[in-house]
This record gives structure tokens, C-alpha cells and sequence, in this order.
């Protein structure tokens, strides 16, 4: 039996409140879509949906307390949680580069945890 709801494709800035038919693993059929650009978005969505992590952590010998940090792409939604608390009371010794591979495969999700300041060393 088919379900049908509503996901807001956040891939251009118009914003389409798409809604989508779907069984199983497949799409039937979409609607108020303005693009196709919104079909590989919601598909993912649904099926596969990911995110990219963004956090802080801690830096040691360095100008600056702490370093932004973020995933090189998008990792498994269900598995966010599972990412931060594997970062808990991690510390970065300075200094840091923007584009430092802070943790390479982060959790085996295939995505690097990479910097994305500067910190200089004190």
C-alpha cells in the first residue's frame, strides 16, 4: 500500500513543498515540484536521508579555544548522534589549517571531519 507526504526540497531557493507518493522503495509519483532537481533530493529523503555534521572541538597550544569543524559530505542521518559522541573529548593540538583532516572516516561512514578555521598556535 502506497504512502503519500510532504518534503520541502531545499536544493535552489524556491523552496518546493513537494508531495510524494511512494511504496517500498520507490517513488509513484511527485507533485508541486518546480524543478528536477527536487526528484534526486526528496528521493534521497526518503530512502537514504544524511546530513553534514558541523560541531566545534577543543584546541590544545592554541590562539584560539576552540576550531570549527564539519563532515566533507553528507553522513547517514541515524547515525549523527553516533558521530558527536565519538568526537566527545576529542581535543586538536594547533596549529590548525582550514581543510585539516581532523578525523579521516568518521565512524566508517567514508566522510573526513575537516576543519574549517584557522587556529594559530599560542
Amino acid at each position: 500500500m502506497s504512502e503519500t507526504t510532504t518534503i520541502v526540497c531545499v536544493v535552489c531557493p524556491v523552496s518546493c513543498a513537494v508531495q510524494v507518493e511512494f511504496e517500498g522503495n520507490g517513488i509513484i509519483r511527485t507533485d508541486h515540484n518546480q524543478c528536477k532537481l527536487a526528484l534526486e533530493y526528496v528521493n534521497d529523503e526518503l530512502f537514504d536521508p544524511r546530513r553534514t555534521l558541523t560541531t566545534s572541538l577543543a584546541v590544545d597550544g592554541g590562539a584560539k579555544p576552540l576550531v570549527s569543524v564539519k563532515t566533507d559530505h553528507g553522513i547517514p542521518k541515524h547515525r549523527v548522534m553516533e558521530a558527536m559522541q565519538s568526537l566527545s573529548g576529542l581535543h586538536v593540538q594547533a596549529p590548525v589549517h582550514i581543510g585539516d583532516v581532523i578525523v579521516p572516516n568518521l565512524i566508517g561512514t567514508g566522510a573526513d571531519l575537516v576543519a574549517t578555521r584557522n587556529v594559530a598556535a599560542a
